[in-house]
Order: structure tokens, then sequence, then C-alpha cells
């Protein structure tokens, strides 16, 4: 039998490596470390952002939480009738009260005779004596036509003639067409506390004291009531916390009323608004006679120059009005701008907002394009603390997830 021979085997081949570039494989490592350092630089950021997403709303409601907290405080305080802050005529202990409104005795001027002591020591002028007074001036010079009159100079000492009890804000029959009885209530102990009465605020005394409105047509008594508001026992400083406290608690005890627009109400808290700037008009010299601004206004027989201190009240200088152009008026258009650009005081005054740019466009066309400022900007309140940190913790959050989004 033939047997065919057997198949040759395949040729067998060693397989050899690849050879790689060393240039490929550095590029490979460099790609690898690139990739896991990305990564762990997504990851970092989720990390952050996720921190961020819990943690800025916590802080924010903390600071949210503390300013509520210290508002309640600082309301619950305002509704007690004892002040928040340690003003002049109040004793430790002493609340406010529903009572009758009675003269507030004012420390004698210097060089005045007929006074007598208080246990405290100060010294009181007899009212009758200076009632008898002052009704014998008045009498003297009522038949004397106002702009007859001279006007007294600015007096350097305190007057022998300052009307004792002064001058007060509704001093006649308090009205009491009030809706709510707490509205009621302020009225009657605001104008009956020591806070209140020696301050001697000008821009009410001008709204609603009938004292002052008679006393116009006399300017020797009118020169030592305008004396008396520029010259208070109580700062300057101290009677604007005064006014300002007063005035937020209108808000509060009269919401009911400057929500149906009581007369009373509104322009009350228009007028402790406008205390700071009323009374720098108030006391302004004219320099060239040394004499009250105001007085010089009053003796005019032209009353336009008059309107121009009611402005803050809101009550603008009739169109039909010529002004007189004098430099008391400039000085007065000048304090209100500043004013009205004042971050303290600009948003408090929302009636001179209205009045000032309609007075000013007066003024101009007949004193001149440089007699007033006719536009003015009208101040933003100031960011408080808080404010900045809850505006910071936003830009921190919308930082972090422009950072993650990128």
């Amino acid at each position: 039998m033939f047997t065919p021979p057997p198949s040759p085997q395949p040729a067998r081949t060693t397989a050899r490596p690849i050879a790689i570039p060393e240039s490929r494989s550095n590029d490979s490592r460099e790609a690898m470390e690139s990739y896991s350092s990305s990564l762990e630089a997504k990851r970092w950021t989720g990390r952050r952002f996720r921190w961020a997403v819990v943690l800025v709303p916590l802080v924010i409601i903390f600071i949210t939480a503390r300013i509520g907290y210290k508002t309640s405080r600082v309301a619950q305080e305002s509704s007690q009738p004892l002040l928040p802050i340690s003003w002049h005529g109040f004793e430790e202990g002493s609340s406010w009260r529903h009572h009758k409104r009675h003269p507030e005795p004012e420390p004698a001027p210097q060089g005045q005779s007929s006074v007598s002591s208080s246990p405290s020591g100060s010294s009181l002028v007899s009212a009758s004596a200076t009632t008898t007074a002052t009704a014998a001036s008045s009498a003297s010079s009522s038949s004397i036509p106002v702009s007859s009159q001279p006007v007294p100079v600015i007096p350097a000492s305190p007057p022998t003639s300052l009307p004792t009890p002064f001058p007060q804000p509704f001093d006649g029959t308090l009205a009491q067409n009030f809706s709510s009885l707490t509205c009621s209530n302020f009225f009657t102990n605001m104008t009956n506390s020591a806070p209140f009465r020696q301050c001697r605020p000008f821009s009410m005394l001008l709204q609603s004291s009938t004292q002052f409105i008679n006393a116009q047509t006399n300017l020797t008594l009118m020169n030592s009531i305008i004396w008396g508001t520029c010259n208070t026992n109580v700062d300057l400083s101290q009677c604007e916390q005064n006014m300002g406290w007063f005035a937020d608690n209108l808000k509060t005890a009269c919401d009911q009323e400057l929500k149906q627009l009581n007369s009373m109400a509104t322009t009350t808290l228009t007028a402790l608004q406008a205390f700071q700037v009323m009374h720098d008009v108030a006391c302004q010299a004219d320099p060239t006679s040394n004499t009250y601004c105001y007085l010089n206004a009053v003796r005019n027989s032209n009353p336009a120059d008059s309107y121009y201190y009611a402005l803050p009240l809101g009550i603008p200088v009739p169109s039909s009005s010529q002004p007189t152009c004098s430099a008391c008026s400039k000085s007065v258009m000048s304090i209100y701008a500043s004013a009205l650009t004042d971050p303290v005081q600009g948003p408090q005054l929302a009636a001179l907002k209205t009045t000032y740019e309609p007075t000013a466009a007066l003024t101009v066309q007949f004193c001149g394009a440089n007699f007033a400022q006719t536009t003015v900007s009208a101040a933003s309140p100031s960011f408080s603390r808080s404010s900045w940190a809850i505006s910071g913790c936003l830009a921190i959050f919308a930082w972090t997830i422009l950072a993650h989004a990128s």
C-alpha cells in the first residue's frame, strides 16, 4: 500500500513587538495627566458648589433672622411709653399717658428779674410777668403796619422779650378728628412732652401755631421767637433725633389716619421730617444787615419771599408771584438743593421734592440762571451693613455658579 508522505508544517514566525515612538508615548502620558487633573478640578468645583448651595442660603437666613429680630425689638421698644434714647426732660421710670395740655415752663433768659427757684435749682421766669410784658409789647406795635417796622438785628444774648411759655404747635384746641385712639393719644402726649416742646420746631410753628402766626405783626416779638427756635436748651443734633423718633412713631400710631390721608396726621409727619432743613432756613442770617432772613421776608410787602420758607411743607411759591431775587432767597434755595441731595435728609423730604423744581424754574425766570439750581437729583438711602452683607453673600453665590458653569 502506498502511504503518502506527511504534509509540511507551516513555518513558525516569532511576533516582534511594535516599536512605539517615544514622542507618542510622552503625549499619551501627558494627555492622561491632563485628563486626571481636569477631572479632579471638576470634582473640587462640584464640592465647592454643593457647599455654597448649602452654606450661602443658611448665611442669608441667619442675617435676615437677625435683622428681623432687631427690628422687632426696636418696634417693641418704640411701642412702649419709655423713650429709647436719653432725652432731656424725661425722668427714669416716667411714662406717657393721656392727660390735659399744660404750658411748659421755660428757663429764664439771662439778666431777667422776677425768678423763682425750683427744687432742682433752675430758675423760671414768672409766667404772669412775662405774659403781661408780651401783651404790652404786642399792643404797642399792633397799630404799626409790619412793613413800616424796622427789622431788629439778631440778638447777641438771650432777648428779654423771649415769650414764656414759648409758642407751641397746636396751641389752640387740638382737633379730635382721629379714627383711632392710639393716634389721638400720640398727639396729646407728643405735644406735652419736654423733648418735643424744648426743641421749638419752626416747621410746626409755621404750620400750626396760632401764637406764632399772630406774632408776625410784631417784628420785635417775632425776632425773639426766631432766636428762641435757633437757640434751644437742647442740642440741635438731639432735637433732630427727637423729631425723627416722633416721626417714626407717628407712622405706627397713626397708620390708619395716614392711609385715610387725615390732614393733621399727614401735615404733622411732613413737618417733623422737615425739622432740620426748616430750622436751617429759619436761622439763616442776612450778612449785610445782621438780621434774620425770615424777618426780612415777613416785613416785605411782596409776599412772594415768605412762600420760600414753606416749600418743605408742600406749599409752592404761586406761579403768579414775582420774587424779589434777594440774597436771602438765593441762600434758602441753596439750602434746599443741598438737603435734597443729602443721603440722610433727602429721602425724608417728599413734599420739598414736589415744590422745589417748580419754584426754582419760576425763580430763574425772574432772577437769572445762576440764582437757583433748577434740577436736583434726589439722594437714595444709603445701604446698611446688613444690606451690604446680603449683597456680598449673593455675589459669592453668583460667582460660584458661574465658576461651576465654566
